[in-house]
């Protein structure tokens, strides 16, 4: 396999950092290690990283046009891109390219696929000690199951021989936590006789809200706590200093400015995919910066600020050259997706090798081996029970609709439409302790639940797609626009109608715009009483990502997230319902239709002024 160079950063932005570290004076003690000869060569730092993998291990499908390859033909190539028996090989090449080198992981291994579901972080942990990662930081969704959960995912980790730092500055296990001893606030790694440390840091707010660490464990405050084991390390002489953090993308280039000492990020949480959109939007990608992103600390000093997208999609590789006091004079590098070459002929795999980000391997076979044994065992765990219906869930768009018969007749469905539908919007507000409300559009759900036993196969029928939870900020006024809107839609097939959990309404087709819901009353998390929803108050909504993103109409949700007020919490809608399903069997509970006080819709009037609280003759 042929090695290729780094692409390199424009010469403007190398003179730019080179100009901004002979600004910054030379203060005691930068220097680590022997004395540096003045015009000693750069020291090279080659960091490889990948975040957010979330239980994704299999290859994704790539389709591309072949003149982006520069090649000729009309039909479009497929190529498998991505996942750990790709990535396996592509970081041990470019391990090999560089004589100093750390791979790094920022959070977020666990959570996402049917592979944490059945496999707890035990199939993420054997495919991740193939590449044998030097450090991991905890990311939020590593809290998912309490301290107790996480320290399982470590069991496993330790089950290689690759010894991956543990780390996270800000994250304080309470004193009966099992994570005691199991983590570190940073790492110190020698390369090519230098002293390089790795601090660890976890997006704090986001991990108590969205996630479920034990109550007692704490998350401090992210720039005071990188700051304080910076000034740790520098203390011992460790100057070369990488945070490596699962904070965003945003906030993590607000962090590079805030602190003094810090040279490189490493970050995740957001997703944020790095790198030139004349390259990349032709592979049908869409970065949010340049990779790397340059920012300036608090000392005038250049940090280098990068993350590598998601669901092991990309490798990022980023070059940092230091000069003799350990300030970072150039930082260059490139995104590289792993493309599957291993069928592809001559000129395909040349095409691919010539291009600046795709990159072309050979899968790794023990990593291959690795996944298609908990491929196998995934495909019968499929048919794994996790509860019981106690009787039968029947999905309908609109209430009265024949779409459950005929394991359920229309007449159970009429008056108040999908129980499943109800049970999702449940089950987010139960994965989301921070929000109050919870909104599932009917079209996302498209299975009735027979009653008996459930299984995980059950569950992703009815929620079939690749949704995560996200977390929108509303006001009152906001979350009224959005139910006549999408109770509006209903007309045109009812994809948009609105069940909720929290949020009970009279839907009324046949009233103009603007009128088509009334009676709307709020009992926030169910935890209450029921109220009246107040237009000026602020409310945390709890919804899938399509929707979220203004699908089947939801543009008072696009707005919202184009304005900022939104979170993706990277939570799999479909995993949020088989925990819920699983809580309620742990409970010895079976999965019930809801109370009617807890449907959403209280009274439904059909497009045509027929309602159907009066009457079961409306067509």
């Amino acid at each position: 396999m042929l090695l290729r160079p780094l692409l390199i950063i424009p010469v403007a932005l190398t003179v730019l950092i080179a100009a901004m570290s002979t600004l910054a004076a030379c203060e005691a003690g930068r220097e680590d290690g022997p004395a540096a000869a003045p015009g000693a060569e750069p020291f090279i730092l080659t960091l490889l990283h990948i975040n957010d993998h979330h239980s994704h291990l299999e290859p994704h499908a790539l389709t591309l046009d072949p003149a982006v390859l520069g090649l000729e033909g009309e039909e479009p190539l497929t190529l498998s891109h991505g996942g750990f028996p790709l990535l396996t090989p592509l970081f041990a090449e470019r391990a090999r390219a560089s004589e100093a080198v750390l791979t790094l992981h920022a959070g977020d291994a666990m959570t996402g696929t049917l592979y944490y579901t059945l496999f707890e972080g035990e199939a993420d942990a054997a495919l991740m000690n193939r590449i044998c990662f030097d450090a991991f930081v905890l990311g939020n969704h590593e809290f998912d199951h309490g301290d107790a959960g996480l320290v399982r995912f470590l069991d496993f980790l330790d089950d290689g021989a690759c010894e991956t730092a543990i780390l996270s500055a800000n994250t304080a296990a309470h004193d009966a936590s099992p994570l005691i001893g199991r983590y570190q606030p940073s790492a110190v790694f020698e390369r090519a006789g230098r002293r390089i440390g790795v601090i660890g840091l976890t997006i704090a707010e986001k991990t108590k809200i969205s996630s479920s660490p034990d109550p007692d464990t704490q998350f401090l405050d992210e720039t005071q706590s990188a700051q304080a084991e910076i000034d740790r390390l520098r203390s011992q002489g460790v100057t070369k200093i990488i945070l490596l953090t699962h904070s965003q993308y945003e906030r993590e280039r607000a962090m590079a400015r805030a602190l003094s000492g810090v040279d490189v990020i490493v970050g995740g949480d957001s997703h944020t995919l790095l790198g030139d959109a004349a390259v990349l939007a032709p592979l049908g990608f869409s970065p949010d910066g340049p990779y790397p992103t340059l920012e300036t600390n608090a000392d005038g000093d250049p940090v280098c600020v990068v993350q590598a997208f998601e669901y092991a999609r990309v490798m990022g590789e980023l070059q940092v050259s230091f000069d003799d006091q350990g300030r970072v004079i150039a930082c260059s590098g490139t995104p590289r997706i792993p493309v599957d070459a291993s069928e592809a002929d001559e000129t395909l795999t040349a095409a691919l090798a010539a291009h600046s980000v795709l990159y072309p391997v050979t899968p790794d076979a023990d990593s291959a081996a690795l996944l298609a044994n908990f491929s196998e065992a995934l495909d019968e765990l499929r048919q794994n029970v996790i509860g019981e219906a106690g009787e039968n869930l029947c999905m309908v768009r609109l209430p009265g609709e024949g779409r459950a018969e005929p394991l359920c007749a229309r007449a159970e469905t009429y008056a108040q439409g999908s129980h499943v539908s109800a049970l999702v919007a449940e089950a987010f507000l139960q994965r989301e302790g921070g929000a109050d409300i919870a909104l599932q559009n009917a079209g996302g759900v498209r299975a009735s639940i027979a009653a008996g036993p459930v299984t995980i196969a059950d569950i992703f029928t009815v929620l079939p797609f690749a949704n995560t939870l996200h977390v929108l900020e509303l006001s009152g006024a906001e979350i009224l626009e959005t139910l006549d809107a999408a109770v509006g839609d209903a007309v045109s097939g009812g994809g948009a109608y609105p069940y909720a959990a929290g949020l009970r309404f009279t839907a009324d087709l046949s009233a103009e715009p603007g009128a088509r819901v009334r009676d709307v009353e709020v009992n926030p998390r169910l935890a209450g009483d029921w109220g009246p929803i107040d237009p000026e108050a602020r409310y945390r909504v709890v919804t899938n990502s399509f929707i979220a993103g203004g699908g089947d109409g939801y543009q008072v949700f696009a707005r919202a997230s184009a304005e900022g007020r939104v979170t993706d919490t990277f939570a799999e809608y479909a995993q949020s319902f088989v925990n819920y399903v699983r809580a309620l069997s742990e409970a010895g509970e079976a999965l019930n239709r809801p109370a009617p006080e807890r449907m959403s819709t209280q009274r439904f009037i059909s497009a045509d002024g027929c309602d159907h609280a009066e009457t079961q003759a409306c067509e």
